[in-house]
């Protein structure tokens, strides 16, 4: 806390600023002008700002320490408006030393993904792991435990009633991504109670609304939600900020939606209610392209003004969370802030939060010290398995059948689709070119033998690949061009404790060890990423590409019951439009 006395008295020139910055070029996300500046810093605020005129500032700042800005843009520091931590696959005091570096001061996480696993423990560790680093995290409460239920297991279960006591935690102000948008619109008797819950505590309730206009929208707006990062299209975004929902422009290693936003744009470019985040991005396209500078780097690429895209990135998610005198670069207003070598790159080299020198040289000058220790708890509990759980038995002795099968898009969605084959001896271990095995093996302890479905257009040519980062239950999910490979994998990730591993012809070709709740490494950003590329150039050589996806995080959404078409689970397919279980086997 600092002290207003002390501020004002550096303001009038009766005190000098702890820190200033000379020269430097001041990105004005007010007023959307870029412009030489000397910025004054005094203790945790900016207390003067003096813009240059005939080549001199309007008043003098003195300074007990000066940085030369010139040659430098000065922006406000990002903030990212939803984010999953364990998406990166790094704990998160490695999280936090990898955004500050990229720009980043304040993120609202949400941890759904280690909810789904260790349920409100795993919530309560985010938390606690979250305090005292050097960038700001918020925190919203999961809403998908499981995403919906009775379509999957989870390794818990979340209603109005565990979201409401953690909602009273400290730094939580939302309850997460309302996924269940069908149960909100049908007003299910679960997600009345959790939106009820959100607003009666007076928190944010964050939506995830793909593809949904018209009535939809307006029920589930209607219903207290407004916010969305999952918009498909122009005409989406557009319509959702005609009726008044914040939309978060995502840049994920799942999905890139700078392009729609910016057409977007420029039908609408009364645009207070675009802010910006990153969702899941996983530590090797940190480490390759960065966090949201990158975000805001996309942007500017398809057409939006520089001090509009950092206005996006800044003062919009600050007004869109109640963060007053934050998101900007202004007398009074927090001193969190970036210097960058130019805004087309947005290459960080110096990062301040609360007045503190934090980044140089974009490096962070002070090592993070964190009292929290690793989670060392075993959550991969999968049943007892063997090579033929992976197969497909026929029914009733047929020798030809028509099966249901998820098919893949370009884009990484999904559509279902409808496969005829025969097979000898009652099994089916062959499947046509194209197509391969895809199974969810349940690893939270409830002992349900292993789904098998049919999937096509996943890519991959031979052996096997099987992750325990799948979204929202995080099950085992293993896609396979035989069962042996596949089985191999699945207890390969059952030893290591979770993560992704390719196994082909009885090797393990590449792994990803995530020994914390199957979804987190305790590596450093630096030191994961080179072995995710690695992971991915051995995957791209076994075949596996889906749209413009990492090959790491290709099969994520596969069990992801909230996103349209078709879906697999531990349960069976997932008619995700009609919330229910669709039968392997065509009928009639």
């Amino acid at each position: 806390m600092y002290s207003r006395e002390q501020v004002v008295a550096a303001a009038r020139g009766d005190i000098p600023m702890d820190t200033v910055i000379r020269g430097v070029q001041l990105v004005n996300v007010f007023t959307a002008e870029i412009y030489t500046a000397d910025i004054g810093i005094k203790e945790d605020v900016f207390a003067a700002v003096a813009r240059y005129t005939d080549n001199a500032p309007i008043f003098e700042i003195a300074g007990e320490k000066e940085i030369d800005g010139s040659g430098k843009f000065a922006v406000p520091g990002f903030i990212d408006c939803h984010v999953h931590i364990e998406s990166t696959m790094v704990t998160p005091a490695n999280f936090a030393k990898a955004l500050i570096e990229r720009g980043t001061t304040t993120a609202v996480i949400d941890p759904h993904e280690i909810a789904n696993v260790l349920g409100v423990d795993g919530v309560k560790y985010m938390i606690e792991a979250t305090k005292n680093l050097p960038i700001d995290i918020l925190v919203t409460i999961p809403s998908a435990v499981p995403a919906v239920p009775g379509l999957e297991t989870s390794g818990a279960v979340f209603g109005s009633d565990e979201i409401g006591m953690l909602l009273e935690e400290e730094r939580v102000i939302g309850i997460a991504e309302i996924m269940d948008y069908i149960g909100v619109i049908n007003q299910s008797e679960r997600m009345t109670g959790i939106v009820e819950e959100g607003l009666k505590k007076g928190v944010y309730n964050e939506g995830h609304l793909p593809r949904t206009t018209g009535q939809n929208l307006d029920a589930y707006m209607s219903a207290g939600i407004d916010s969305d990062h999952e918009s498909r299209s122009t005409e989406e975004i557009v319509e959702k900020l005609r009726q008044g929902m914040c939309v978060y422009i995502r840049e994920s290693s799942v999905s890139q939606f700078a392009d729609i936003a910016a057409e977007a744009w420029r039908e609408v470019p009364y645009t207070t209610n675009l802010a910006m985040c990153t969702d899941d991005i996983e530590a090797s396209d940190m480490y390759q392209g960065g966090q949201m500078n990158r975000v805001v780097r996309r942007c500017i690429e398809e057409g939006i003004p520089a001090p509009l895209a950092v206005r996006f990135a800044t003062l919009n998610g600050a007004k869109r969370f109640n963060l007053r005198h934050r998101g900007g670069i202004g007398p009074g207003y927090i001193a969190d802030f970036c210097l960058v070598n130019t805004l087309e790159d947005m290459d960080v080299t110096d990062v301040f939060t609360k007045g503190i020198h934090q980044v140089k040289g974009g490096k962070l000058i002070n090592r993070i010290k964190t009292t929290t220790e690793i989670l060392k708890e075993d959550t991969v509990k999968i049943p007892d398995i063997e090579v033929n759980d992976f197969n497909i038995s026929m029914p009733n002795g047929m020798d030809s059948v028509r099966i249901n099968t998820i098919e893949m898009t370009p884009i990484g969605t999904t559509v279902k689709g409808v496969l005829e084959i025969s097979a000898k001896n009652g099994i089916i271990d062959k499947l046509p070119e194209g197509y391969v095995f895809a199974s969810v093996v349940g690893r939270h302890g409830q002992g349900l033998k292993p789904f098998v479905g049919i999937l096509k257009n996943a890519g991959l040519k031979t052996g096997a690949y099987a992750t325990t980062l799948s979204h929202d239950s995080h099950n085992l999910v293993v896609v396979g061009t035989n069962a042996e490979d596949m089985y191999h994998a699945a207890k390969y990730l059952e030893s290591s404790g979770g993560g992704l591993v390719l196994f082909d012809d009885g090797d393990v070709k590449a792994a990803i060890d995530l020994p914390v709740a199957g979804l987190m490494s305790d590596l450093p950003v630096e030191t994961l990423a080179p072995a995710i590329i690695n992971f991915n150039n051995i995957a791209i050589d076994m075949g596996v590409k889906v749209g413009r996806r990492a090959p790491s995080m290709a099969m994520s959404s596969l069990a992801l019951t909230v996103i349209p078409e078709i879906r697999i689970s531990n349960l069976g397919l997932v008619d995700v439009n009609k919330q229910q279980l669709l039968p392997l086997f065509v009928e009639g």
